[in-house]
């Protein structure tokens, strides 16, 4: 891609009661921004549009639209859902805001990919194996599959997934590509963040 595309929304997942955390995840601060702006910051690069789910307009003064959930407390496949149906793009980028160390590099890899394969959902697995579904990119024409999810009391993120035509990119394809397994470890716990302070502001 090279530049922002067109036909890509960009969103930033910034709900959750963060529990183990103690503390709201998105206005962690990191290299002196909080997460919520560095998360955007990175969708700006690569995405024409972005905005945030799980806090209204306004709610941290940041220059970006914001929605509440549609449907609080069933968690992230909620915001994706309702992303989706705030969306003008049938393309759509979602990143957690506890991911400290993805790189818009790895965003822009993995929206150039979704738009090649046109898959309606665009899923990397990390180095441990697991799906990450909160740095992935999903088709307008997957809301359906989504909200049918939902409506069967079903919260869990990836259990639509076989309902959908979706695609894993697999570790060995992302770490051929030139990344680091980092970029997918996120913040749980105070542990997780100093962690993540200690890297990023002193290079550990």
């Amino acid at each position: 891609m090279g530049r922002r595309s067109l036909q890509l929304s960009g969103f930033v997942l910034a709900g959750g009661e963060s529990r183990r955390m103690a503390r709201p995840k998105p206005l962690l601060t990191l290299s002196g921004e909080t997460m919520l702006e560095r998360q955007l910051r990175l969708l700006r690069r690569v995405c024409r549009t972005t905005a945030i789910v799980g806090l209204p307009s306004g709610t941290c003064g940041l220059d970006a639209c914001g929605w509440a959930d549609e449907l609080p407390g069933r968690g992230p496949l909620a915001g994706i859902y309702t992303g989706l149906k705030r969306s003008r793009t049938e393309y759509n980028l979602f990143l957690g805001c506890d991911l400290p160390f993805m790189e818009a590099r790895f965003l822009e890899h993995l929206a150039r990919l979704a738009m090649t394969e046109q898959n309606d959902a665009t899923v990397p697995e990390a180095s441990d194996g697991r799906l990450q579904p909160l740095a992935a990119v999903y088709r307008r024409r997957a809301l359906a599959a989504i909200r049918a999810w939902l409506d069967a009391g079903e919260n869990k993120t990836s259990g639509f997934f076989p309902r959908v035509r979706c695609q894993v990119v697999p570790w060995r394809e992302i770490a051929r590509a030139g990344f680091a397994p980092r970029i997918f470890v996120n913040l749980n716990t105070p542990a997780d963040y100093e962690a993540a302070r200690r890297i990023l502001n002193f290079g550990l």
